[in-house]
């Protein structure tokens, strides 16, 4: 593979950003120029612009993730929901150092990268957990959601048999069939499952046998993984109360807010905004959701 000349190699700015981060990301910088296309971590139009389009692309969200975190306590946790190729959580873990950070990723392939990189950086605070984000979603928080749909469902039921019995009495019928309600809690593709083969896994012998994983956290990130109105189903109920998602997000994340804002009350999220994050010096800006949580 010939060597690609990033614009931003040994720039100031990236010890500006990064600051004592800068030495793991140039190593993680290395990896993906290495490995990235060949292992479908990034595309092949990526390869000149990684620092601008991945890396500090994702350190965008650490002074949001930091103002969140009012300790430097080593208890302080985060989880990075859909990691993928480490994009927020890696970026995140070399930059907070002092939190745990767990990133979470369905996908065999991509786990394996995760974990490689954890390793080759040495991210001691760094989890990587093969899990699907509503597999983490505390049972209480289930029970909860369920209880709130079965609500709703019999207040939507309620409405419709009054209407019904309304119907009826001006003649125009006396029954009707309700419609079952079907809800489809599966993830896109971006969360979906793949194999390796026997050679993978057995590369991930230690992978789900990490160290407990608190069962709520201080706050969750997430970077392209879907829009918000699945988004706040799978993220949500991973805060605890006071906590704050914090996603990455492109230039119509007010118009995903809005949709979502029923979703967002929902999960017990509030107080949803959308705001500018500064990216670099002379680089464009991105964009981050943040929603709180009651």
């Amino acid at each position: 593979m010939a060597v690609v000349d990033d614009e931003l190699n040994d720039s100031p700015l990236l010890r500006q950003v990064l600051g004592e981060a800068l030495m793991p990301m140039q190593r993680f910088h290395d990896k993906l120029l290495r490995e990235g296309v060949e292992r479908g971590i990034i595309g092949p139009r990526d390869e000149d612009i990684i620092w601008e389009r991945h890396i500090l692309n994702s350190a965008a969200i650490v002074p949001f993730v930091r103002r969140r975190l009012t300790t430097d306590s080593p208890t302080a946790t985060v989880a990075d929901i859909g990691s993928g190729g480490g994009f927020p959580g890696i970026v995140m873990a070399a930059c907070l150092p002092q939190c745990k950070v767990v990133l979470v990723e369905p996908m065999e392939r991509r786990v394996i990268w995760l974990q490689e990189v954890v390793d080759e950086l040495h991210l001691a605070n760094a989890v990587v957990l093969r899990k699907r984000a509503e597999e983490l979603v505390p049972q209480s928080s289930k029970a909860s959601m369920r209880h709130n749909k079965k609500g709703s469902q019999s207040r939507r039921h309620g409405r419709r048999r009054s209407k019904e019995q309304s119907v009826s009495a001006y003649g125009r019928g006396n029954s009707s069939t309700l419609a079952a309600v079907s809800n489809d809690d599966s993830q896109p593709d971006v969360n979906g499952h793949d194999s390796l083969g026997e050679t993978g896994r057995a590369g991930l012998a230690n992978v789900d046998s990490n160290p407990s994983v608190p069962q709520t956290f201080d706050v969750v990130t997430c970077r392209a993984v879907a829009p918000m109105t699945k988004l706040a189903g799978w993220t949500l109920p991973l805060l605890r109360s006071g906590g704050e998602l914090v996603a990455l997000k492109g230039r119509s994340a007010q118009a995903e807010l809005d949709k979502a804002a029923k979703e967002i009350k929902k999960c017990h999220g509030e107080n949803p905004r959308v705001c500018h994050a500064p990216v670099a010096p002379g680089l464009e800006d991105t964009h981050v959701v943040l929603v709180d949580k009651r």
